[in-house]
């Protein structure tokens, strides 16, 4: 393996090559190779550190020597995109700046995070040959107002793959079904994760240029990929932080903060670091969204602390540099630490320079608190908590992870999950109810074997009596108590009722009938929504009247009126309606005709029934 570029050979065009240079050129020599990254480069090259490169491409001779060959020889370093954040100003002219082969998108976009390195925002075209480069521009360019500043750099990523293995001479006028056929293969070298994001992203072109009536350059043909031509994703789990490793840092934490009380450093981290530790902790929000909190004032509020009418606290996230680009607020309180560890924190930013004129939380000399300065603390942190005899160092995300999951653990409803965590969708929060299931194996033998201990020492009979699952009047949703397995019950957010349907990524059974789905349950206080059921239903089938064209119409509305009057008599009757036992009754009384309702045993005639 060579470990230095200073021997020379006197085989290259203009003279002397290093020994780098002229492994980096041998390289080149092969046609199939020009295309390919500098990593791969660099490996076929015989060597491991970037740095080779990089001094290569110091050399004029060298970059004529690529250019020649047709390779991007601009792939060098751009110091314009290593400029500190501190220090870019947005673009007096955006268009001189998209004319550029590399883009500084701090120049082009007004909100960016300020908590990643410069070099995530710069978007390098120079990988690509013309004309396809000025076409894969203009997309990137007509996306400038919905894609965000750090979107860019990770979609260009995700296209190269297969840009790249496309002939030299095919750009998005003359692609045909044959240039993807053949680029299948090789897409499926890779990763997984790779394979499937790179197709995607590739898809999602085509069909724009094809389809899309902004874009004005050439068009490939409709359809030139097909939904079995994108690998399946993986999905992974959620990963949150073993139970032992929690209290291992919960005892870290408790002693850092009563040294952050007395004025004194922690013994670990850097106070700053310690503080974002414990706000991650104890609110699960993602590390830009505590990078970007604002101060609050002299007083301890206002900025990122809010005070509701009714005194309850909330910590507000603001939607320029979230990656839900809404604003949030996250419910907290006192006893928690995070509100403390918020002041605490604002009387040390007070000190130091506020370059972005925002009034950043944890702002610094620099600029903000970074991600990778943060994540190197956390592996300072690794030899404190073991777990399974190894260190564990924590990513920051797991803290989010970890507190979804412990919400579902103890029973809070997968939508107030959802809320908590500002996810747009239901299917984002259900895959912490997956990582409840893959537990729920072990805590039900843990329960077996507690069960045999106590029946062995109290000689109690084998079969326990019956569990009442139903809800209590004042309960909000959970598993229910008593329950092995157990029974979920979650509150449907149109105070319909309750839902026994245990949320996880297979669909609801009876979408959207829910008043008709035997998993309902309704309780006393959903009583005003039935009533309200009732009420416009009853105008809708007046409405309808006797018409014959709106008697299906009619028909309908009426079984929904006949159910809802039922659920209303079964609560005033019973207290609650459970679907699994009262829709039968509901279902029976519908389909009876009124000449033999006080008959066992009565049944409908054919075409009478009213199943829905």
């Amino acid at each position: 393996m060579p470990t230095t570029d200073a021997a020379p050979l006197h085989d290259g065009p203009s003279g002397a090559w290093t020994r780098a240079q002229g492994r980096l050129l041998a390289v080149f020599a092969e046609a199939d190779n020009r295309r390919k990254p500098i990593k791969e480069i660099v490996r076929l090259a015989g060597y491991q550190d970037y740095s080779v490169w990089y001094k290569a491409v110091r050399d004029p001779r060298f970059v004529a020597a690529l250019t020649a060959l047709g390779v991007a020889a601009a792939r060098q370093p751009r110091a314009t995109c290593g400029v500190p954040h501190t220090e870019v100003t947005l673009a007096v002219d955006p268009a001189e700046e998209l004319a550029k082969d590399i883009w500084d998108m701090r120049r082009l976009k007004a909100d960016y995070p300020k908590h990643i390195k410069p070099k995530e925002f710069k978007v390098d075209f120079t990988i690509l040959p013309q004309p396809l480069r000025r076409q894969v521009k203009d997309y990137f360019r007509l996306h400038l107002p919905r894609w965000a500043a750090y979107t860019f750099r990770g979609k260009l990523q995700r296209l190269r793959p297969c840009l790249l293995m496309l002939p030299a001479e095919v750009h998005m006028g003359t692609i045909e079904r044959r240039h993807v056929e053949d680029m299948l293969p090789r897409v499926a070298q890779l990763s997984d994760s790779q394979a499937y994001s790179s197709a995607v992203a590739f898809k999602a072109m085509l069909e724009y240029m094809a389809m899309s009536p902004a874009w004005t350059g050439p068009r490939p043909p409709r359809f030139l990929m097909w939904p079995e031509d994108v690998p399946p994703r993986f999905d992974t789990l959620p990963r949150p932080i073993p139970p032992d490793v929690v209290d291992h840092l919960e005892g870290l934490l408790t002693g850092a903060v009563e040294a952050m009380e007395r004025g004194e450093p922690p013994d670990i981290l850097p106070a700053i670091h310690g503080e974002a530790l414990l706000i991650l902790r104890r609110t699960g929000m993602r590390f830009e969204d505590v990078a970007h909190l604002k101060a609050p004032d002299a007083h301890g509020r206002g900025g990122c602390l809010v005070q509701d009418s009714q005194g309850y606290w909330w910590i507000r996230i603001e939607h320029t540099t979230t990656k839900m680009r809404r604003d949030h607020r996250i419910p907290t309180r006192a006893s928690d630490g995070a509100i403390a560890s918020i002041r605490r924190q604002a009387e040390r930013a007070a000190a130091a320079p506020d370059h972005y004129g925002e009034d950043y939380l944890f702002r610094t000399t620099h600029g903000i608190l970074q991600y990778e300065a943060f994540v190197h603390a956390l592996t300072k942190l690794a030899p404190h908590l073991m777990h399974e005899g190894q260190p564990y160092t924590i990513t920051p995300h797991q803290f989010r992870h970890t507190i979804a999951s412990e919400m579902i653990q103890d029973g809070v409803d997968v939508y107030t999950v959802k809320e908590f965590l500002g996810h747009k969708s239901l299917e984002m929060t259900q895959r912490y109810v997956a990582v409840y299931l893959s537990t729920l194996h072990a805590r039900f033998m843990a329960y077996r074997a507690k069960r045999t201990q106590i029946r062995a020492a109290c000689a109690s009979p084998l079969i326990a009596p019956q569990v009442d699952a139903t809800p209590r009047e004042d309960a909000d949703g959970g598993w229910v108590p008593g329950q092995v397995g157990s029974l979920y019950v979650s509150p449907l957010p149109n105070g319909i009722g309750l839902c026994r349907h245990l949320a996880m990524l297979d669909p609801c059974p009876t979408v959207p009938s829910c008043p008709f789905c035997p998993k309902l349950i309704a309780l006393a206080r959903h009583k005003p929504f039935w009533e309200g059921r009732v009420t416009h239903l009853r105008m809708t089938v007046d409405a309808l009247g006797d018409n014959p064209q709106f008697h299906p119409a009619r028909a309908q509305h009426q079984r929904e009126l006949d159910h809802a009057t039922y659920v209303i008599e079964t609560i005033e009757r019973k207290g609650h309606y459970d679907g699994r036992i009262d829709l039968a009754g509901s279902r029976q009384e519908r389909s009876t005709p009124p000449d033999r309702a006080g008959e066992v045993g009565a049944q409908a005639p054919r075409g009478v029934r009213g199943d829905p």
